[in-house]
């Protein structure tokens, strides 16, 4: 079996990239109702993953992936662990960026048992108090109510919630990012002047940041979470930072660059990019 990961440096700080072997390329058509004529033929690239953060004094995830027991998928992630020789008894904190299953299923295994059996969960207040409430909290995917109510118990006493923008780390923020689901945040990392976001799903693909001005109606507040891109590519323009999601292939990790036009921006992928 195959791993695919891809490792970066910023600053102090190492990133391992990895997927999670559950996607691939699709239609803009299935996320995006109002198609510009532009458009019309674009396939963006949807297969998820996870994100290793090693600093000088942790090793932290960003998100748990689908894990052993969600599908489809072809198990890349637990390949690139091993490759990597990471084990999970390795992993101190962990950092959600929202509760979409395939970001958090990873967290259980097949018994209800931590996979990470030493880590901190660090996510926002709303999407803790999404995980103890009922469905139409706008977080739930059909089959999730059995799973949150196994995990929220088992990681009830190792939970730490940020409510506003704030650092929940050394050279880590978090940032509430609303609209794609409840309690959807992303994190910023910045060490020796360096600086990347992981924005989980707040964009699909770079063409969203790209293009600000598409709605994604799948999505829990769909002109929330547009006014969020907007906002995000914004900020991350100016901080000429890198930027990870959740979806992006994976060593396509990029920067921001402004247009003429407020609601558009320009991918520079790596090559073309500058830290």
């Amino acid at each position: 079996m195959t791993s695919s990961f891809h490792g970066m440096r910023l600053g102090a700080f190492s990133l391992t990239i990895i997927k999670d072997g559950s996607g691939g390329r699709r239609p803009l058509t299935d996320l995006v109702a109002e198609i510009p004529e532009d458009l019309e033929d674009r396939r963006i690239f949807m297969e998820g993953g996870l994100m290793m953060v090693d600093t000088p004094g942790e090793r932290l995830l960003v998100d748990a992936g689908n894990g052993p027991n969600r599908g489809p998928r072809r198990r890349e992630a637990e390949a690139a662990f091993r490759d990597l020789g990471i084990t999970p008894e390795s992993i101190d904190t962990i950092l959600l960026t929202h509760g979409d299953p395939d970001h958090i299923s990873g967290l259980l295994d097949s018994h209800g048992r931590l996979v990470y059996p030493r880590a901190h969960i660090v996510l926002s207040t709303d999407l803790w108090d999404a995980f103890r409430s009922e469905p139409e909290a706008g977080l739930y995917f059909a089959g999730q109510s059995h799973f949150l109510r196994t995990l929220t118990d088992r990681i009830a006493d190792r939970v730490t919630c940020f409510g506003t923008e704030g650092e929940v780390r050394p050279g880590i923020t978090a940032v509430p990012a609303p609209g794609h689901r409840t309690g959807h945040a992303v994190f910023r990392f910045e060490s020796e002047g360096n600086v990347l976001y992981h924005i989980g799903d707040a964009a699909f693909d770079p063409l969203f940041l790209e293009r600000t001005d598409l709605v994604v109606e799948m999505e829990y507040r769909p002109r929330e979470a547009r006014a969020t891109r907007e906002r995000l590519a914004n900020r991350m323009s100016d901080d000429g930072a890198w930027i990870v999601g959740s979806h992006f292939d994976v060593s396509n990790v990029g920067t921001l660059a402004r247009t003429d036009r407020a609601d558009r921006f320009a991918w520079q992928p790596p090559g073309a990019a500058a830290a």
